[in-house]
């Protein structure tokens, strides 16, 4: 009965100095206005930042199985903007040659009422 009481008492200050540790940072973080901060925990494999996206990357994307499906049904043209001699070595059927360098100049006359997907090597 002795050690009950004991362990009841024992529990019950446990419990009450993590009540008023609780209500202590309440109390603090409304008065302050700021947000309780967590303790800081030593991170053995930290994970780094990701890399800043180009323009590129923030282009979507389209599998090559969309790209063709939108082209057989008119929806799309491919552009092939490699160089023109790459152009002539090699390219996937029915793109049209586009080299990047025309496109950054304006010096082309791509459809504005298709999809356009580019493509390179």
């Amino acid at each position: 009965m002795i050690k009950e009481n004991i362990f009841s008492r024992a529990v019950l200050v446990a419990a009450f100095a993590g009540l008023s540790l609780a209500c202590s940072t309440a109390h603090s973080t409304i008065q302050s206005g700021a947000p309780p901060t967590a303790p800081a925990v030593a991170n053995s494999n930290p994970t780094p930042p990701p890399p800043p996206q180009s323009e590129e990357d923030k282009m979507p994307r389209t599998s090559g199985a969309d790209a063709l499906k939108m082209f057989k049904a008119g929806e799309a043209i491919i552009v092939d903007v490699r160089s023109e001699d790459s152009y002539r070595m090699s390219h996937a059927k029915g793109a049209i040659s586009v080299p990047l360098d025309k496109i950054e100049k304006g010096d082309h006359k791509l459809p504005k009422d298709k999809k356009i997907i580019s493509y390179c090597t």
